[in-house]
């Protein structure tokens, strides 16, 4: 695995109220320099922590510096003389379990009285590069080579300053956030030079690629309601689903991997788009509509701001896989490299995943990423008279009309070419046999 091409670097100086953190397990350490405690509280829960406080407690600023104590030491001398509790998880990951906190609560008189400090609801930090990469601020993505231990990781955090805040495995990666005085280039090179380290990458962001807002009515005017069921599931990564649809029969569920355990929402309307048109509800015009409906997993990638993460695109496809999902929608990519999520797409790929990827909307003879990938099914637009449309990227496995009539208005892309050809591939396998090597759409 190579290390990601240098990105530019985004300066941050470590100010008079700054402070740095890092906990490794039962053990903590932080330099704080006249920092709110609420800030330091908030760096908690950078690192994957959820914090809990009494609204009614006065919080102060922290000076000092604590080097290798416990986190309950350090939370007791940091509330005082306010009481707290302290959960933690175990997680497992390739190179040992690890021992995380979980949840620090900050209370008075009553726990019951605590509450989430931030509100839940995550939108993405994105900074981008000099050269155009966009990744998630403070972030980088670290895998081991086979042999290595949990000292190996230990080492590195130790040279990083940095706490793992999430593993995904598979393929085995260890999320870990960085302090402010610590710019993502300067820990890739530390960590590419770390004994062990197979790959580091910055936790890469990428756009919904220009997707229009879809406005949604919640009537069910044009839809096929009388599909018969069918048991290939398509998975859908997109804006998410309007709640509105979330109890129609042709929903099989719904996940937020932005934010797990979160009521499904769509703040664009093209999930709910894309996830009606892959169920067979709607067809795009000049297709010819099935008898048979896909049964759908509606899950939302995309923050508020159009933006989504290597991070919750690979937990998304392992959610997908551990959900027996046969097909997986993706109508979004980027030109610029993906990194480890390429190995996401090829494992789906070994699991018997098909990976339907729209191939883009700005008319050249090439395709964004990962639909390039020979993992994917690349899938163009036709208009809606039969022609390879204008807008549609044209190095694609396989052409289908991207142009969608809902609530009375059309809209057109490869977003909606895709997911009708994942749906014709679901219900019916065979019917893509010798066109998924049709790169010319003849």
């Amino acid at each position: 695995m190579k290390l990601f091409p240098t990105i530019g670097i985004l300066l941050l100086g470590f100010s008079a109220q700054a402070a740095s953190l890092r906990i490794e397990g039962e053990r903590v350490w932080l330099k704080s320099e006249g920092t709110p405690l609420s800030k330091i509280l908030s760096l908690f829960e950078q690192r994957g922590a959820d914090v809990l406080i009494d609204p009614s407690l006065e919080l102060g600023r922290i000076d000092g510096e604590w080097e290798d104590t416990t986190v309950e030491r350090l939370i007791n001398q940091l509330v005082a003389p306010n009481s707290y509790s302290i959960q933690w998880k175990q997680v497992s990951s390739p190179l040992g379990d690890l021992y995380q906190v979980s949840t620090i609560r900050v209370f008075g008189e009553s726990a019951s009285a605590a509450r989430p400090m931030t509100p839940k609801g995550r939108i993405l930090d994105v900074v981008k590069g000099t050269n155009g990469v966009n990744y998630v601020r403070g972030e980088i993505m670290i895998g081991f080579e086979e042999g290595s231990s949990i000292d190996d990781l230990n080492a590195l955090l130790k040279k990083l300053n940095g706490t793992v805040i999430e593993v995904i495995n598979p393929p085995g990666l260890y999320r870990i956030r960085l302090n402010d005085d610590m710019t993502v280039e300067e820990a890739m090179r530390i960590a590419h030079a770390q004994p062990g380290v197979d790959g580091a990458e910055p936790n890469l962001a990428f756009p919904n690629m220009g997707n229009p807002n879809v406005p949604i009515s919640g009537t069910h005017a044009g839809m096929n309601l009388g599909l018969q069921p069918g048991e290939r599931a398509i998975a859908v990564f997109d804006s998410g689903l309007d709640p509105q649809y979330a109890g129609m029969d042709f929903i099989r569920g719904t996940y937020d991997a932005l934010n797990p355990g979160a009521e499904i929402s769509d703040p664009t309307g093209h999930g709910t788009l894309v996830s009606l048109i892959a169920s067979g509800a709607i067809t795009p015009e000049g297709e010819v509509a099935g008898d048979t409906g896909a049964p759908v997993l509606a899950v939302r990638v995309f923050d508020d701001e159009g933006m989504t993460s290597s991070d919750v695109l690979m937990n998304a496809v392992n959610y997908a896989i551990n959900s027996d999902i046969d097909v997986i929608n993706m109508s979004f990519g980027t030109y610029d490299e993906v990194g480890f999520l390429e190995q996401a797409v090829q494992y789906a790929a070994s699991k018997g995943v098909a990976v339907f990827v729209a191939s883009g909307n700005d008319g050249l003879d090439t395709a964004v990423n990962p639909a390039a990938s020979s993992a994917t099914i690349s899938v163009g637009a036709y208009d809606q008279f039969g022609n390879v449309a204008d807008y549609s990227n044209t190095q694609a496995d396989l052409f289908h009309s991207g142009t969608v009539r809902y609530d009375g208005k059309l809209h057109f892309g490869t977003s909606f070419s895709n997911p009708f050809a994942a749906y014709r591939y679901a219900t019916n396998p065979y019917a893509t046999d010798g066109i998924f090597n049709n790169s010319t759409g003849q």
